[in-house]
């Protein structure tokens, strides 16, 4: 039985999975991800293990929306985009080192950084003010179901996630030459 299905399946489902000790397994998935134009990228978890994550091969673009396809593009809130921005600054606290996997950051010191832009951000998205931190929460939630912030350990921390490993050297380009507008440290204490 061919079980490439069930390799690239559980590959999406796991983000990051250790690499294949067996040879031949290892070889069986990198057929699979080649048949559907796909590569298996090299990942180092906070815990400093080598995992392997699904990425897209360097010639196929995955579809961006250019073509304002509702089906294909999701646009972001500004409460996630603002949260996702505070996470980076926090979990990255020096742009000339790598930005993955960065470093862990209190989740209540992102919270307290991002609580002061509450009021423009509800009022720019026509919501309600509920709890000030109840939107920025959510979003994290969001966030670490995406990918883009590793899963909550339980311990209070934030950390990037597997998604920020696949960034192109572009777009890291454009954090660092952005970082000082980012959301962080010290913004929500004065």
């Amino acid at each position: 039985m061919n079980d490439h299905r069930y390799q690239l399946a559980r590959a999406r489902v796991l983000r990051t999975f250790p690499v294949p000790a067996d040879r031949a397994e290892l070889a069986q998935l990198r057929c699979a991800v080649d048949d559907v134009e796909r590569r298996l990228t090299d990942v180092i978890t906070a815990g400093g293990a080598s995992e392997l994550m699904l990425a897209f091969s360097p010639d196929v673009e995955p579809a961006n929306g250019w073509l304002d396809d509702s089906d294909v593009r999701r646009t972001a809130s500004a409460f996630r985009l603002v949260t996702l921005a505070a996470c980076i600054r926090h979990c990255w606290p020096d742009r000339s080192q790598p930005l993955y996997p960065g470093q862990a950051a209190r989740q209540d010191d992102i919270i307290t950084t991002l609580v002061p832009l509450h009021d423009t951000l509800a009022a720019r998205e026509g919501i309600a003010a509920l709890g000030r931190a109840s939107h920025f929460l959510a979003a994290v939630r969001f966030l670490r179901a995406c990918g883009y912030l590793a899963s909550d350990e339980g311990d209070g921390t934030i950390r990037l996630g597997p998604m920020a490993a696949l960034w192109s050297e572009r777009d890291i380009a454009e954090l660092r030459s952005g970082y000082d507008v980012l959301p962080g440290p010290g913004l929500g204490k004065e």
